[in-house]
């Protein structure tokens, strides 16, 4: 059985594995600037890739918005597609719920259930709203503060 591994970043320098997927069998690689390999993203090579219909199952892992492209892809074609959904895991046992994902009408846990599930059976929308959930808090962490002035307790 032959492996092709597609892999991408928005340039040259965020291309990662390269090298460690070439061991097991073929690799293209997108760029989202050109800057090496293909110009575009992954779910373009994709979509070549299932034209020719010699794709058995496909792997995604990457950023959420991308792995679901990838399914839309392959889930009318009936190709078989695992997710690795690795969001922000705070305890790693499933009681904080930080990681809640909706798996085939059903409440799962990436880090006690998971991180691999079947594509087609992720509730995309839900998980993509769950994992924005924080993003406010997560620019006030980042941001610059003066001594005394920040609102999260990180002075």
């Amino acid at each position: 059985m032959a492996v092709l591994s597609i892999i991408g970043g928005r340039s040259k320098e965020w291309v990662i594995f390269e090298s460690e997927l070439r061991r097991l069998g073929d690799v293209l690689v997108c760029t989202d600037d050109g800057s090496y390999g293909r110009h575009g993203f992954v779910t373009d090579a994709a979509k070549d890739a299932l034209s020719q219909g010699e794709l058995d199952i496909v792997y995604a892992v990457g950023p959420v918005p991308m792995m679901r492209a990838v399914v839309n892809l392959t889930k009318p074609l009936g190709v078989r597609t695992i997710v690795s959904l690795n969001p922000v895991m705070v305890d790693g046992t499933g009681m904080c719920g930080g990681c809640r994902v909706e798996v085939g009408n059903q409440i799962k846990f990436a880090c006690v259930d998971g991180p691999e599930f079947d594509g087609a059976l992720v509730d995309f929308d839900l998980l993509m709203d769950r994992l924005s959930t924080y993003r406010e808090f997560e620019q006030q962490a980042l941001a610059p503060c003066e001594p005394g002035t920040c609102k999260i307790g990180l002075e």
